[in-house]
């Protein structure tokens, strides 16, 4: 069988562990005295060999997470140095931690994703869904919801850390990715006013233009007071959004004075208003409360007639619905 890793010779220039060998077995055999010297001799960068001299300086704790250290490159060591030097190293060894990582080996990309962070915010991600990882892998990826939860599960099995890696992978632009995860990030207030299925990749963006706009604090006191589309039949995204807008602010007058009168043809009516476009805006709302009115109001036939022939059936036949005693007949004593 074909062994997967390349040979050394193939992966000295891209690999710090083996480039740092290199350097300091150069040194013992005198080949060369500075790191100067040994640029050219080596074929790397400047900067490719210092962060390989860097590498040692790294905590055993963040070595040993590798399960190979032939696999960590200036890139990797440039990333960990980055996230200690941004973050502290208390805060990344506490990640290391928190993860249950440590004493077990991972990937570069899984070590990369513990040290940023990025696995402890998936798996708390992933919680927050309670999707099964099966669903999560076979459900189409529409919808910023679905692509988020793609994005999480797919960090803690260590197949991407990155929003790049993961459009790759799942060959969807990346800013598909970046926008289904800070969609996803929203408070659950404003996420679900929402059903499910209409909350697109269009509506979470306006949603996130609308955070940047007025702040979180504004958009979640806009949020509070909002019937969802699971409390009122008939809502829209488009609605909701222009409530949170503000857009529905409008003088009492324009919605005080509404008549509805026959119109021209057996089928018609005519809504009279001050100001159409904003009641037409909220018709489906409108017509399902009328037709909820008209439930309450008007009786089908088809419903009479079948109540009439169960009570009109003669008892000896249906013996369960005789007749109630009017009065209470105590019983003898």
């Amino acid at each position: 069988m074909r062994n997967s890793k390349r040979p050394y010779r193939l992966i000295s220039r891209r690999s710090c562990w083996r480039l740092s060998q290199l350097y300091h077995q150069g040194l013992a055999e005198g080949k060369w005295t500075t790191q100067l010297d040994a640029l050219n001799a080596l074929g790397v960068s400047q900067g490719d060999l210092s962060l390989a001299m860097q590498l040692h300086e790294l905590p055993e704790k963040i070595l040993d997470l590798f399960e190979d250290h032939i696999d960590i490159s200036s890139h990797t060591v440039r990333v960990i140095r980055h996230t200690i030097r941004r973050d502290g190293l208390s805060t990344v060894l506490s990640r290391i931690e928190r993860s249950g990582a440590s004493g077990a080996k991972h990937s570069k990309k899984t070590v990369l994703s513990i040290v940023k962070g990025q696995a402890l915010e998936s798996k708390k991600m992933l919680r927050l869904s309670g999707q099964d990882p099966e669903k999560i892998v076979s459900r189409a990826l529409d919808l910023p919801n679905n692509v988020s939860d793609r994005y999480h599960l797919g960090v803690t099995q260590g197949e991407w850390n990155s929003f790049s890696a993961c459009a790759k992978a799942l060959s969807i632009s990346r800013r598909n990715v970046s926008d289904a995860v800070a969609i996803r990030q929203l408070p659950d207030s404003i996420r679900h006013l929402f059903r499910e299925k209409e909350f697109t990749f269009s509506v979470g963006r306006k949603l996130l233009a609308l955070k940047r706009e007025l702040g979180l604090d504004e958009l979640l006191s806009r949020a509070r007071y909002k019937d969802s589309m699971y409390d009122v039949g008939g809502r829209t995204a488009e609605n909701i959004l222009s409530e949170l807008k503000d857009e529905n602010i409008r003088p009492a007058s324009s919605f005080r004075r509404i008549r509805i009168k026959k119109g021209r043809g057996p089928n018609r009516l005519v809504i009279e208003c001050k100001d159409p476009k904003l009641l037409l805006r909220y018709r489906r709302e409108i017509e399902q409360a009328i037709s909820k009115v008209l439930k309450k109001r008007v009786t089908d036939v088809e419903y009479v007639e079948l109540m009439r022939e169960i009570f009109g059936t003669p008892r000896p036949i249906m013996p369960r619905l005789d007749r109630l005693p009017g009065t209470f007949r105590p019983r003898l004593s």
